[in-house]
């Protein structure tokens, strides 16, 4: 079983990009500490694990209300119904968080478990972020082509199989614009990452 991404490929009609920031992101920064952060995702015990011994700080969302309790508490209840639906279990999230060259990101960690089947997902997310991680810059980065790309109206979305780390089912780039419908079905502007596994469940 693939685990569904929470960003569905719904593009419907999309706004023009917004204009970019004219200091450079620091894409590559943020690729290489997600990377490092994430590590082998055995499970979300072993990634929490990995996510704080490369320096990651764990988050309580609570305590900062916006875009990020939003979503989480979008993420966890279509999430969590969708996987209950289909008889499983879907984890409580686990919020970390870094500054990488100015830029405060954030970390999810989430596991699904369905007949017999784990799905662990490592998220990262620079909520309102304008400037993007292009396609390009990814590809020179892994070192190979997507399987799967749009790049429409400023949406962004490409798909790596197998992932970025041995082991790792897939690794996606996503950078939504504020001004994107896509917003509204997925509570998120901005660059995101994710990388997840797939593998055994003892439930």
């Amino acid at each position: 079983m693939r685990c569904t991404a929470l960003f569905g490929l719904l593009l419907a009609t999309a706004s023009p990009a917004l204009a970019e920031d004219p200091s450079p992101y620091p894409g590559l920064a943020i690729l290489d500490a997600f990377k490092t952060g994430c590590g082998a995702i055995e499970d979300q015990a072993a990634a929490s694990s990995s996510l704080t011994a490369a320096g990651w700080d764990v988050s309580n969302p609570d305590f900062r209300p916006g875009p990020l309790t939003d979503f989480l508490a979008f993420a966890q209840e279509a999430g969590g119904e969708a996987v209950r639906a289909q008889g499983g279990t879907m984890s409580d999230m686990e919020v970390f968080e870094r500054e990488i060259e100015g830029e405060r990101v954030f970390v999810v960690l989430s596991e699904v478990r369905i007949d017999g089947t784990r799905v662990t997902g490592c998220r990262l997310f620079d909520f309102g972020e304008t400037r993007k991680i292009g396609i390009e810059t990814a590809r020179g980065w892994i070192g190979r082509e997507p399987v799967k790309t749009i790049n429409k109206d400023g949406v962004i979305i490409a798909d790596w199989e197998p992932g970025t780390t041995p082991g790792h089912d897939s690794f996606q780039l996503f950078f939504i614009p504020a001004d994107s419908p896509l917003k509204q079905a997925t509570y998120f502007d901005g660059v995101a990452l994710k990388s997840d596994t797939v593998g055994v469940s003892d439930e």
